[in-house]
């Protein structure tokens, strides 16, 4: 999630880089031990600007102190100053005077997980899986590397296995079940697109997502996305939550879809499949009944394991969810994926 936040609007300049070659540092000092071990660092790069996380201890002198709780606009105001102090310093050394990493572009570093937490106390970062789900790693050809609609068979083995998680199945009869296979769907982006999509049938003009780097915009009159976005980004995006304002959407003002295009339904599905990691949005009921209705052109979508007997079973007649797991005898993530896939499509009839 840090690439969305960093590649957003919300970013005032700066990119993540190596220890090594970083320019600047934002730092989590939790405790008197973080702080030691960061003053023993920063003996040895008194120049380097540092912004330094805090909730009891006080920062250092010379360092700008960000407080918990945080949010955007404050992460975003502080990141502004080490930017502008960075600019100034290059200023003062234009002949080459000054330390390597304050030369071209900033570069922010941190540990991972203090830099993945700060994110996520800001409200843009994504849920932790179990276990943590590998990145794409094969190479895309050139020619497709904006169809998110279209994936090698390696791709979308890794995605499948990030759609449906690794959720054991879970006795529903036992307390807080319902809290392991639920989750909210406010605050991330297929939320935001649900809205978008229906202000744009409201008005009949086009809509389009921002706040995110790239170009998303649904035409209603042709029923169809029209987008501009890397499609690596669109998976990271539809897994994480975005903090209040984060994301909005506005009338596009291009007034008619350019390749590439993907059909409402088939994009929906494919992050509401994206969205679940095999749960289900709490608006669903698992023991609920339920019946499909797009058996017969299913091949559009991006199917998760075993989608054909669960869409046949599900079509035959109205079912909960828990029903087609014990009739099937699949996982419960294999079902509760295809359920929030087919919900976000708007195919299911509840009888």
């Amino acid at each position: 999630m840090l690439e969305v936040f960093f590649d957003s609007s919300n970013n005032p300049g700066l990119r993540l880089e190596s220890p090594e070659r970083a320019a600047a540092l934002l730092v989590n000092l939790t405790t008197e031990a973080d702080l030691q071990q960061f003053l023993e660092w920063y003996a040895s790069r008194p120049d380097c600007p540092v912004i330094a996380v805090v909730s009891e201890i006080s920062a250092p002198r010379g360092v700008l102190e960000l407080k918990r709780p945080l949010e955007v606009t404050g992460l975003k105001s502080m990141l502004a100053r080490v930017l502008d102090d960075l600019h100034k310093r290059a200023v003062r050394f234009p002949s080459g005077g000054a330390p390597e990493e304050a030369k071209g572009k900033t570069a922010l570093k941190m540990e991972p997980v203090d830099l993945k937490a700060l994110i996520a106390e800001a409200g843009v970062s994504a849920p932790k899986p179990a276990p943590k789900p590998q990145p794409l790693n094969t190479v895309r050809d050139a020619s497709k590397s904006r169809l998110i609609m279209r994936w090698s068979e390696a791709e979308r083995d890794t995605l499948m296995r990030r759609a449906c998680g690794s959720l054991p199945d879970l006795d529903p009869e036992l307390p807080g079940w319902s809290k392991r296979i639920l989750f909210s769907l406010e605050g991330r982006f297929l939320d935001q697109v649900n809205k978008m999509v229906q202000l744009a049938q409201e008005q009949q003009v086009p809509m389009q997502v921002s706040g995110i780097p790239g170009a998303f915009i649904y035409f209603p009159d042709r029923d169809l996305f029209s987008y501009d976005l890397d499609p690596d980004l669109l998976v990271q995006m539809a897994s994480s939550r975005f903090g209040f304002g984060e994301l909005d959407c506005h009338p596009a003002e291009l007034k008619s879809p350019v390749d590439p295009i993907a059909k409402r339904d088939q994009l929906l599905w494919m992050l509401g499949l994206l969205t679940s990691a095999g749960r289900l949005p709490d608006h669903l009921d698992p023991a609920e009944r339920y019946r499909f209705n797009g058996v017969s052109d299913l091949q559009r979508f991006m199917l998760p394991p075993q989608a054909e007997n669960i869409a046949k079973a599900w079509a035959v007649e109205s079912r909960s969810a828990l029903e087609i797991v014990r009739l099937l005898k699949l996982p419960q993530r294999y079902v509760f994926s295809f359920m929030a896939a087919a919900d976000a499509a708007g195919l299911f009839e509840r009888r």
